[in-house]
Parts: C-alpha cells; sequence; structure tokens
C-alpha cells in the first residue's frame, strides 16, 4: 500500500509532478504582463527561462500523468474520499502559481468589470470598455464581447469588484479576481467530487473509477484549477443537475421492491425536476453549450416513475414542463438580476474567426482548403471551411437526434418487478452516457475546440463508462487533449495547421471505416 508504486507512492508522486508544473508556470505560464513564449510564432525565440519552463511543463505533466494513469490500476485498494483528498492535494501547488495553458482568465475579469462599471459586456470588448487589466487580454479577444451567459458574467463581476476593492497597483488587483475566479472553478470541481459517486452508482459505475476520470486527470489539474475556465462551473453545474435528477431505482443498495416502485410521488418527481431544472439553468448561465444536457435530465427525471405507469409520455410531458419551467425561471432571474439581455448570442459567432483543426470539421475544411490553393483557386480556401463547419453543425444534429432517440428508448423501457433493479441502473446509464456523448460531440463538430470544453463531456462520461476500452479511450485522450496547447497559452494547432488537418482527414476515414453498416441505433455500445 506504501511502496513507490502503491496508493500512497502514486499520491506523492503526482504531487511532485503537479509542483513541478507549477514552478514551471513562473517561467513559462500565461502570465499577465508579458508571453514569455512569444518568439515561438514571430521573430527571435523565446528566453532561457521559458525553454526552463517549458521543460518543467513536460516534465512533471509525464510525471503527473504516469502517477494518474497507475493510480486508475489500483482504485480497488482506495476508497472515493482517498481519491478526493488526493485531487486537492494535487490541486493546492497550482493554486500558488500563475495560469496555464490560457489567458482566458483575464478576460473574465476584464468581462466582470466591463459589467460592474455600468457598460454591456455583450457590446464591448476588453480594451473598449476601458479595463484595467486588458493588457493582461490576448490580442485576439482585445476587442471581443463576452460569449457568456448572465451567471458567468455576474461572477466575473463579483471576481472584479473583489480584485477592484484591494486597491494598489492593477497587477495587484488582477491577482485578486484571478484568485476568486479560481475559487469559482473549483467549486465547478466541488460539485462533480460531492455529485459524480451520486450519479455513477445510478448508473451502476464505480463511484471511485469515476472521481478517478472525471476529476483527478491532469486535463482537470490544469484547465480546471490552474486555468480556472468557465467550463469548470458549468461541468460541476451539469453533473449535479443529472445526480439530482436520477431515479432512486438506479442506486445500489436499493432493494428489489424498491428499485421496482421507489418514492416516485409526484411531489418527489416534482422537487427532483425543479432541483435539476435549477442547476441546469445556473449552468446555462454561464454556457449555453449545457442547454444539450435538458432532454437528458428530462428523461431521468420522468424516469422516476415510468416504470410504474403506463402514461410514459404524459410522464415525460410533466417532467419536461417542470425541468425546462424551473431553468427558463432561473436564467430569467439572472438575466434580470444583472441587467442582461441575450447579447451573448451574437459574441458567439467572433469565437468562430478562429481556424484551427481540433475542430474536426474546421479541420477537414482546411485540408480542402490546401487543395484549391494548390490548385490556383485561393478564393475555395474560407468557403470551404465555411461549408465543412455547416456539415460539422448538421452532423451535431443527428447524432444529437439520434443520442436523444437512444436515451428515450432506455427511459420507455419498464422490466418487471424482478429484473427492475439491474434494467433500472442499466437503463439510467444509457441516458447518462448519451447525455455525455451528445456533449462530447458539440465540443468535436462545433467550429471551435479548446481543451477545456472537453471538461463537462468527460465528467458525464466518467459516471456512465465502467470498465473496458471506451473508458481506456477517454483516459488516453484526456492524456492527449491536455498537451495540445503549451504553457503559455499557445496552441499546438497554430504551430501544425498542414499536419492537423491531415490527421482531421484520416480521423474522419477511420470513423467511417470503423462504423461501416453499424449504425443501428439499436446495437448496444461496447465498453
Amino acid at each position: 500500500m506504501r511502496g513507490l508504486d502503491g496508493p500512497w507512492g502514486l499520491r506523492v508522486a503526482g504531487l511532485v509532478g503537479v509542483a513541478v508544473v507549477a514552478a514551471g508556470a513562473y517561467g513559462a505560464g500565461a502570465l499577465p504582463g508579458r508571453d514569455p513564449g512569444a518568439g515561438l510564432r514571430g521573430a527571435g525565440s523565446p528566453d532561457a527561462g521559458y525553454w526552463w519552463g517549458l521543460a518543467a511543463w513536460v516534465v512533471g505533466l509525464t510525471i503527473l500523468s504516469g502517477a494518474w494513469w497507475r493510480l486508475g490500476n489500483r482504485l480497488a485498494q482506495v476508497s472515493s474520499r482517498w481519491l478526493i483528498v488526493t485531487g486537492a492535494l494535487w490541486a493546492v501547488p497550482l493554486l500558488f502559481a500563475p495560469p496555464l495553458a490560457s489567458r482566458d482568465v483575464y478576460s473574465y475579469a476584464c468581462q466582470g468589470e466591463i459589467w460592474r462599471a455600468g457598460l454591456d459586456p455583450y457590446a464591448v470588448g476588453a480594451a473598449d470598455g476601458g479595463c484595467p487589466w486588458a493588457y493582461a487580454v490576448p490580442n485576439l479577444w482585445q476587442h471581443t464581447p463576452a460569449p457568456y451567459g448572465p451567471v458567468g458574467i455576474a461572477l466575473s463581476g463579483a471576481a472584479a469588484t473583489v480584485g477592484r476593492a484591494v486597491g494598489g497597483p492593477a497587477d495587484h488587483q488582477l491577482l485578486a479576481a484571478v484568485s476568486l475566479l479560481r475559487v469559482v472553478a473549483l467549486i465547478g470541481g466541488v460539485l462533480i467530487a460531492a455529485y459524480a459517486g451520486r450519479l455513477a452508482t445510478a448508473a451502476g459505475v464505480d463511484a471511485g473509477a469515476a472521481r478517478w476520470l472525471g476529476l483527478l486527470s491532469p486535463l482537470v489539474a490544469v484547465h480546471l484549477v490552474s486555468g480556472a475556465h468557465n467550463d469548470a462551473i458549468t461541468a460541476g453545474l451539469v453533473v449535479a443537475a443529472l445526480a439530482v435528477a436520477v431515479p432512486a431505482a438506479g442506486r445500489r443498495g436499493a432493494s428489489v421492491a424498491q428499485a421496482a416502485g421507489g418514492d416516485h410521488s409526484p411531489l418527489r418527481r416534482a422537487g427532483a425536476g425543479i432541483a435539476a431544472g435549477a442547476f441546469l439553468g445556473l449552468a446555462v448561465g454561464v454556457k449555453v453549450t449545457a442547454l444539450i444536457a435538458l432532454p437528458f435530465v428530462v428523461l431521468l427525471v420522468a424516469g422516476q416513475q415510468l416504470r410504474r405507469s403506463e402514461h410514459g409520455w404524459r410522464n415525460i410531458a410533466g417532467s419536461a414542463a417542470v425541468v425546462t419551467g424551473t431553468a427558463a425561471s432561473v436564467f430569467a432571474a439572472a438575466s434580470l438580476a444583472t441587467g442582461l439581455d441575450l447579447g451573448w448570442i451574437g459574441a458567439l459567432s467572433d469565437t468562430g474567426s478562429l481556424i484551427q483543426w481540433t475542430s474536426l470539421p474546421t479541420g477537414i475544411g482546411m485540408a480542402f482548403g490546401y487543395l484549391f490553393r494548390a490548385a490556383g483557386w485561393p478564393g475555395a480556401v474560407d468557403p470551404a471551411i465555411d461549408i465543412a463547419r455547416i456539415c460539422g453543425v448538421a452532423a451535431l444534429a443527428a447524432i444529437g437526434l439520434a443520442l436523444c432517440w437512444r436515451a428515450l428508448r432506455a427511459t420507455l423501457g419498464r422490466p418487471s418487478q424482478a429484473d427492475a433493479h439491474d434494467h433500472g441502473a442499466d437503463g439510467t446509464r444509457k441516458v447518462i452516457a448519451a447525455c455525455g456523448w451528445a456533449l462530447a460531440a458539440a465540443t468535436i463538430l462545433l467550429p471551435v475546440f479548446y481543451p477545456w470544453y472537453a471538461l463537462a463531456p468527460l465528467a458525464v462520461l466518467a459516471c456512465a463508462t465502467p470498465p473496458g476500452r471506451t473508458r481506456t479511450g477517454l483516459a488516453i485522450a484526456a492524456l492527449a487533449i491536455t498537451a495540445l496547447v503549451l504553457p503559455n497559452g499557445l496552441g499546438l494547432a497554430v504551430l501544425t495547421k498542414l499536419p492537423g488537418a491531415i490527421l482531421d482527414v484520416v480521423i474522419v476515414v477511420a470513423l467511417a471505416y470503423r462504423f461501416r453498416g453499424r449504425l443501428s441505433l439499436d446495437k448496444p455500445a461496447q465498453t
């Protein structure tokens, strides 16, 4: 147990790895005053401090990734509480270091300051709004309005208010604002820690395994703890919404009688729907992509009494009314309280100006663009990317509908009393998994992808994926995605445009070959 390759040794090894990464942040991190790696894209080259910091990033992430992976093979030896404590320990060094892999947290602070000053963050960017910390915001986002909902802006506004209250030099104010934004991100992590166990148990998945994949991965350390992205609180709220919606019949330890009937009174179902809707409304109030979880939350709430009722569609409609009505009310209340309208919808289009192969359809469009340019048709490059992105959105819609249909079939299944418990857990797992894959499809098929977009789908899928190839694949993906951005915030996609576009083509061809003739919704997924 306490050897170097035992759980305690791996806990210490992971802590050492995180500490090395945190130390490297001072030389190569997303520092507010300057970009230490600016020379990677233009004239000149970074100084020695950056290279030392980059080396620490590589070495530290390697140590952390190895410790995390080995720990995943020893989950039977530790408790969920032990894992949560381990995750908390691994977070500590990063809280005392500059942000890593992104400068988005500085943009959040400026968006909050613009709102605090009485201006519209959906109309002006950091530079145009007179934010005192605009110098820390990347040039790409200097004039970009906020693409986040009223809850996200209010949280950023609270951080900006604290920063301004600190007074003193602008750097000190920004440090205070960033610290509070990290607290907000950590709340997202706490929500995952608190609700992932309940959600996983309802799906018949080991709670420790779910927390290992959804809470302890290097992706979480870098982009939730250090980067303090809005996706962190969004992920936590989505997991909470799904968890409070799960039917009691799906939880282990329930008797067969409870599994077959349980406490499915209308009052209990309404309470679950209100709680789930409130969490979901808050999540959508941060990032609109959380709306993807709505139909799956509705089906989980409806599942609390469908197994003992013949009025399936009536129950689903009632659950939809409760969940959607509550979520809409929470969102509307946040909009009224902040004085913000739906201007963030228009701001979403500004993020699409970024052309990177990490978005699968964008990469396909780039590949065709390179062919058109080589053929002497440079004017066809931009249309090729636009068409590919439209195809990506269409594919997302088709996949989303297919996953909703799969979740609906799993929900409407009515087993006998004898096998109600096992079927209940399996049906719940299918609904949760469908939600996770829908969120994952959105991150991959929408026009822009960043590594932190994977926080929410990974947290949900971790709760619905039993041991097997799928979970191993998710763990590998989490490690690969973490490394897509350098510590100073420069994406590797910027430096590897042609190879990345070719890789996307290879991925699409491989997927088409892998799933040829296997598009039946009734075929169970391999795990």
